[in-house]
């Protein structure tokens, strides 16, 4: 699986047109790439729903996403190198 392959992935799961993959600061390891949604329409909704940005995890075997928590997120890119392009 590619980088553009995981950003494909994370972003079918958006349920928001102002929700962007961060691909500078992709990070990747031998099994999972670790992706940052990005909320650009500065913490507002029309519909007011709430805003579903955050860290996304993508298995690189199955390509399943998982939404991880920050704290989560943080201890994994601490050991994982940034993703290639």
């Amino acid at each position: 699986m590619t980088l553009s392959d995981a950003v494909t992935l994370v972003e079918a799961t958006l349920d928001s047109a102002q929700l962007r993959v961060d691909r500078a600061l992709a990070r990747e390891d031998a099994s999972h790439f670790l992706l940052l949604v990005l909320d650009t329409s500065r913490g507002t909704r029309p519909d007011g729903a709430p805003i579903a940005n955050g860290p996304r995890l993508v298995n690189k075997e199955n390509g399943e996403v998982v939404r991880l928590t920050v704290p989560d997120a943080v201890a994994r890119a601490k050991v994982m190198p940034l993703a290639q392009a």
